[in-house]
């Protein structure tokens, strides 16, 4: 089953949140754990989480006004990667903070982290998931071509350079992307060296 509810609620409550300016704005929404979020062994289900993070995202996106601007040009998100560590369970009743922030990108991806933290029970106030997902928006139309990053974050002015990508958003690029990006960071280095030297 999937988190309509939620989902739909989140969405209204943005519309009266504060804004959010990405990346430096974090996306801090707090949520309980009910009987349908439970596996067999009735913690909340490995699968339910990445769910429940699509709910992360999308308040993100749309306090900051990017969700607007993706909806009027039909873009279509889409993830490419994920990679998740489950440190700790949480189960029925309860509470959680899910934090989501946007950590890096390149020239047509967005990395964006969830953080699922505890409110209640043992282990309150400890991380109990952390993922970072890659995302893509599709164009709309038979050929779906991927949309700039600079686009997308065109309503909040012009796109600086990303952060240095963390390991784990770099295990999500290909082997291709990954020495394209260390090609990046090397040349300016040896500039420096080069005017150092002299």
């Amino acid at each position: 089953m999937y988190v309509w509810l939620r989902l739909f609620k989140t969405l209204i409550k943005t519309k009266s949140a504060p804004p959010l300016r990405p990346p430096e704005d974090i996306s801090a929404i707090t949520m309980r754990v009910w009987p349908h979020d439970l596996d067999l062994n009735l913690h909340v289900n490995n699968g339910r989480y990445l769910t429940l993070m699509d709910i992360g995202r999308m308040d993100l996106l749309f306090r900051s006004g990017l969700g607007q601007h993706m909806r009027r040009k039909k873009w279509q998100p889409v993830l490419t990667g994920l990679n998740a560590r489950y440190r700790r369970p949480l189960g029925l009743f309860q509470r959680f903070r899910m934090e989501t922030a946007v950590v890096g990108w390149t020239e047509q991806s967005l990395f964006m982290e969830h953080r699922i933290i505890p409110l209640s029970g043992r282990s309150k106030g400890e991380i109990a998931v952390t993922a970072v997902v890659r995302a893509v928006m599709l164009e709309p139309g038979a050929k779906s071509r991927k949309v700039r990053t600079a686009d997308l974050f065109a309503p909040l002015g012009p796109l600086p350079e990303s952060p240095p990508l963390p390991e784990t958003c770099t295990v999500l690029l290909s082997a291709e992307e990954r020495s394209k990006l260390a090609e990046k960071h090397e040349k300016p280095m040896a500039e420096a060296i080069a005017v150092n030297a002299q």
